[in-house]
């Protein structure tokens, strides 16, 4: 799921939850502006969720039958 994001967007993540870079500095390093670099992370967690919530319920729905 992570792999489907674009490669931007997994690297902003992964610096920002777990190297406690904040939007400022990734979007600094990127030529990028804060809003769009934070637009970039609630899209992508937003994204992560969405199939994270649809493999959940393809599961379930297997353990049915």
């Amino acid at each position: 799921v992570f792999s489907d994001l674009p490669k931007l967007r997994q690297e902003e993540l992964v610096l920002n939850l777990f190297f406690g870079y904040n939007d400022k500095k990734f979007a600094d390093m990127n030529g990028k502006s804060r809003t769009t670099v934070n637009y970039w992370k609630i899209a992508a967690l937003k994204q992560l969720r969405k199939e994270m919530e649809r493999l959940e319920h393809e599961e379930q729905e297997a353990d049915t039958f």
